[in-house]
């Protein structure tokens, strides 16, 4: 009973039943989109498979109608291609020699089973000699009548030089079509027609054999729709008319089936069961074939997978249903405790620690909040320190040089030669242009408040560059630096804020000066890439280390090397640098080297179709 009130405060907690909504949503609509998506994709692939299956029976049963075809012709074209050998080089005798006639049509009928007539024709249209497999010998005619065969189509065509092959025809025996070709002597000149009645058993059986799973079978339809075999099991007789199938009537067309469309599941032309069928026609026949595959069969596997798909799908939206609450009972308290820091941080008191000790990713987020909160406390810290080095460091000796130089050139009984006045004057220009500085490093704050104004013009770099380049020149010369900068005479003009833009390049060449060594040499040059002019300022100093190159753009960054501990700085001048040139479009970097020197490099925009 102590528990109730704890549990009752979970229940009605906001967050917790957020959670929870967000929680089921979030991991049920993916699951019920993918297991959609899933049963999408595996019965395109199903389909896919079935179709590759009925092609594939298809074309195995077309190749094989073929060879039908091309070895009983190759048999009656084989035994009448050539003279020589077979035939008597005597023409006349030959085609006079039943002993020889005998031998040559019982040859073929032994090399070709289908074969259940042979006759041969003499080119006047009288068949001389015929052998059937019913009688199993030859015999001249019909009860010694000779037959004419010139009205006969197998006849007119073969006669002519072609081959010849007839509509199938139906028997008590089964379908049966006839076969003829032309008769040659040696000297390839058509003597007569070999004639042959086919039956078509073996292709029947062919045809009556080819399965597809457990009940899927072939149908073949003659040129006139009509069946010629079938491996359904139905009692449907051969010569059964399909014609007026649509769908018969299609593939007879030369349309094929692919089995990929709905249109392809249908209902059987034998005994109207649903089937999913492919099918195309023979060119050379004219014939079909046609695949038919009961869908209680061919979608038997599709079935089992879709019953497993749902069945896990069910089970995984039970499983989220039961966790979900107990994953939000587990996050509220952690989050709670966070919120109180946060409570906390917002008054100030950055010394609040979060002490979560789940020992998973909620402690690392209780930890990250720790460091979080360190960090801003370091950040106080940096923002004081900012103030006092602005207010006591930069602030008060340029005013103080302002007002002296002021007071120089007011006081009247101050004699002061023409070159002391203008060195005075580039003194306060300079002072000028501190006091600018220190206003700008005080606008930091109002940067990153977004408030920072910076109005871009079309400027011309090179004027800006040598200004500063004359202003420098006395700190350059007390050192015995050597200046070098030598634009080209057509460098565009860059987009940039001009004031902001002196302060740029004040800063990286006084920075070359500062960090250089006696006889050194800085080198100031431009180049034009991807639309922007790129200012590189080199120097031959001391040169910066991997790591300070990584930070050296950072606020307060002062290098722990002691070569530069003796120079002074704030640790600003680059910061005010990198941020002034990225609100102006642009970007920085440094390559250095230690002991080498380093170059520093900024890149803006070019000023395009500007004055």
């Amino acid at each position: 009973m102590r528990n109730k009130p704890l549990l009752l405060k979970f229940i009605q907690s906001r967050l917790a039943a957020r959670f929870i909504i967000s929680f089921i949503a979030f991991a049920v609509i993916p699951v019920l989109f993918l297991g959609g998506i899933a049963l999408h994709f595996i019965d395109l692939s199903h389909r896919r498979d079935v179709s590759n299956l009925e092609m594939q029976l298809i074309a195995q049963k077309d190749e094989e109608i073929e060879k039908f075809f091309a070895d009983t012709l190759g048999v009656l074209e084989l035994h009448v291609g050539s003279t020589k050998g077979t035939l008597q080089k005597d023409v006349t005798a030959t085609l006079t020699n039943k002993e020889q006639l005998k031998l040559l049509l019982q040859n073929m009928m032994e090399s070709n089973r289908a074969f259940a007539e042979i006759s041969l024709i003499d080119s006047a249209g009288l068949t001389t000699e015929r052998i059937s497999q019913e009688q199993g010998v030859a015999s001249d005619g019909i009860s010694g009548q000779f037959l004419y065969n010139t009205n006969l189509p197998q006849f007119q065509e073969a006669i002519k030089g072609q081959n010849y092959i007839s509509d199938v025809y139906y028997t008590l025996t089964g379908p049966m079509m006839t076969m003829s070709a032309p008769l040659y002597d040696f000297n390839k000149q058509i003597i007569g027609v070999l004639s042959a009645d086919v039956n078509l058993l073996p292709l029947v059986r062919s045809v009556s054999a080819g399965r597809l799973g457990t009940s899927g079978y072939l149908v073949l339809l003659d040129s006139n729709g009509s069946l010629i075999a079938h491996g359904g099991g139905k009692d449907v007789p051969a010569g059964t008319s399909f014609a007026n199938s649509s769908r018969v009537r299609r593939l007879l067309q030369g349309e094929a089936l692919d089995a990929l469309n709905e249109r392809d599941r249908y209902e059987s032309l034998l005994d109207k069961t649903p089937v999913v069928g492919a099918g195309k026609k023979i060119n050379d026949s004219g014939w079909v074939l046609l695949a038919e595959w009961p869908l209680n069969d061919a979608d038997a596997l599709m079935q089992d997978i879709r019953n497993q798909i749902v069945n896990m799908t069910l089970v995984s939206i039970i499983a989220v249903l039961f966790f979900a609450p107990l994953f939000a009972s587990r996050l509220i308290k952690p989050i709670r405790q966070l919120e109180t820091s946060a409570a906390e941080i917002a008054k100030g008191n950055f010394d609040y620690q979060v002490m979560i000790k789940t020992k998973d990713e909620l402690q690392e987020l209780g930890d990250a909040f720790n460091k979080m909160t360190a960090g801003l406390k370091r950040l106080q810290e940096l923002k004081n320190e900012f103030v006092f080095i602005a207010a006591h460091e930069l602030r008060t000796p340029v005013t103080a040089i302002k007002g002296y130089i002021s007071m120089i050139f007011e006081d009247t009984k101050a004699n002061l030669t023409d070159s002391v006045r203008q060195s005075l004057e580039t003194v306060s220009r300079a002072n000028d242009r501190l006091v600018q500085l220190v206003n700008d490093i005080l606008e930091i704050a109002r940067s990153e408040a977004g408030r920072l104004k910076i109005e871009v013009f079309a400027v011309d770099i090179r004027e800006s560059t040598e200004a500063i380049l004359e202003e420098v020149a006395p700190l350059a010369a007390e050192k015995k630096l050597t200046l070098v900068y030598q634009p080209p005479a057509d460098l565009p003009l860059v987009l940039a804020d001009t004031a902001r833009l002196k302060e740029i390049i004040m800063n990286f060449v006084s920075n070359a000066i500062k960090y250089n060594r006696e006889s050194g040499l800085v080198t100031i040059t431009h180049e034009i890439a991807d639309d922007k002019i790129v200012t590189h300022v080199a120097d031959t100093g001391y040169g910066l280390s991997s790591e300070d190159q990584r930070h050296v753009f950072e606020k307060f960054f002062r290098s722990e090397a002691e070569i530069f501990k003796k120079i002074q700085g704030t640790g600003l001048g680059l910061f005010i640098t990198k941020e002034l040139v990225e609100k102006m479009g642009g970007q920085v970097w440094v390559k250095s080297e230690k002991n080498k020197g380093s170059t520093f490099s900024f890149s803006l925009p070019l000023a395009k179709n500007k004055p």
